[in-house]
């Protein structure tokens, strides 16, 4: 399989950091039609992941919130039904991630960011889900291409490592 963004951030960082054995907690912020998450929940039957998407047309936002409001919807069905059979190790949470933050009532061992790419979301989803993180943990994103994203993620966090298909992360070691 060629690595893509539903493969290697599971396959290539994920993995080797935590292994397949220990329990993880994740937050995928972004999910769209859910492919990646069935990828991180197919590879890594350890997880139980938290995946958060508005599904919601945004006028004058980039990417795909500027898409209609159908496409979104049909994200949306499409998520539910491929994370379906993972029951509970899959909470599928119809929010910004924002909105979202509380509801996820428990510490997590990693973060990944690939939702909203306006600059002050990205920030605001680095300083905000920073402080859900475990002491042994990943904050990660996708779309390092973007410069605003990388100026933002050097701001709040530093040098990141990077990854194929545009993906940075930091390991947190306490």
């Amino acid at each position: 399989m060629s690595k893509t963004q539903n493969s290697y951030l599971p396959e290539d960082i994920l993995i080797p950091f935590f292994g397949l054995e220990k329990q993880i907690v994740g937050v995928e912020i972004g999910t769209l039609g859910g492919s990646g998450t069935v990828a991180m929940l197919n590879r890594m039957l350890n997880l139980k992941l938290y995946t958060i998407d508005p599904w919601l047309h945004i006028d004058g936002k980039n990417f795909e919130a500027e898409r209609d409001q159908d496409y979104h919807d049909v994200n949306y069905r499409e998520t539910l039904k491929r994370v379906a059979e993972f029951g509970d190790r899959c909470v599928v949470i119809h929010k910004t991630s924002m909105d979202a933050f509380n509801d996820v009532k428990e510490l997590v061992d990693f973060v990944h960011i690939d939702g909203s790419h306006d600059e002050v979301d990205v920030r605001n989803d680095i300083v905000n889900w920073k402080k859900k993180l475990k002491e042994r943990s990943i904050l990660g994103g996708h779309d390092w291409q973007i410069d605003y994203i990388k100026k933002i993620v050097r701001e709040e966090l530093g040098e990141p490592f990077t990854g194929e298909d545009l993906v940075w992360w930091f390991e947190y070691n306490k």
